[in-house]
């Protein structure tokens, strides 16, 4: 458990680094699916988007401490009400906020107003690893919000937060990398898993699929409640129709994108 924690406590800004050279090294390697416009160009969009999210990161980090600190102090929530291994804990936890995760993912989709921020990620059409940067900052504070909750609730330690966070952004890196995945890993691991084909399809152009495969880590949850999709990845048009013009792909607009009023973006 001490390896474990010491793992854990690993700057997650070094770690980001080491994803953004290495995947940006393999796309280059093996070439973009998708590929319009300067790649470095596109790059430098998401990882101004990730300065504003680092900047917040301090803020995140006491919020998380102190909500942790609340719930071990006052022994709230189920699992503190009843007796249940430790181990078991930390397990059925992630389980629990990843399942937090999908009900907030997909009210990201279907409330106008959420939708205004999270359409930032959804408006990429040229879809690589550096789109998991391209994410608006009040994106990390609303799932912060659901996660929270969650733990909350079921009186979850922080360990089970802390491993979630860890894993989330190497796993997002893998899922949108412009990497064609051989189709056995969706065979292999697509009964529970999330694979990055599965999650390609939530960033098609195309409603009815981007309305789906709301999951995180596990695509069990939309199998459960009927938002689970399938679609060829080599047929997935990426991006949103209403962002297609390049001007629309600048920073400067897609920071301003959720306060303007721009066709065919809303959610009815």
């Amino acid at each position: 458990m001490e390896t474990l924690n010491k793992l854990l406590s690993v700057n997650q800004n070094y770690v980001l680094v080491g994803l953004v050279i290495l995947f940006f090294s393999v796309e280059m390697l093996f070439r973009p699916i998708v590929y319009t416009g300067s790649k470095l160009k596109h790059l430098a969009t998401g990882l101004l988007f990730q300065v504003i999210a680092i900047l917040l990161g301090s803020v995140i980090a006491l919020i998380i401490g102190l909500v942790f600190d609340w719930i071990d102090r006052n022994q709230f929530g189920l699992f503190n009400w009843i007796s249940i291994p430790f181990w078991m804990k930390v397990v059925i936890g992630f389980f629990l906020i990843d399942l937090g995760d999908y009900w907030f993912h997909r009210m990201d989709h279907r409330v106008p107003l959420f939708w205004r921020f999270h359409r930032v990620h959804h408006s990429d059409t040229m879809l690589d690893a550096s789109t998991t940067l391209r994410t608006f900052p009040t994106e990390g504070i609303y799932f912060l919000i659901g996660d929270l909750l969650t733990c909350i609730i079921f009186g979850l330690d922080i360990l089970s937060e802390n491993l979630f966070l860890f894993l989330i952004i190497p796993a997002m890196f893998v899922q949108h990398a412009s990497i064609r995945y051989p189709l056995w890993i969706d065979k292999l691991f697509g009964w529970i898993l999330v694979t990055p084909n599965m999650h390609k399809i939530h960033h098609d152009s195309d409603r009815f699929y981007t309305d789906s495969n709301y999951g995180t880590y596990f695509i069990i949850w939309d199998k459960l409640f009927g938002t689970f999709r399938t679609k060829p990845e080599e047929e997935i048009n990426y991006g949103l129709i209403e962002f297609e013009d390049p001007q629309k792909q600048t920073f400067w607009y897609l920071l301003r994108s959720p306060f303007l009023k721009i066709g065919g973006s809303l959610r009815k």
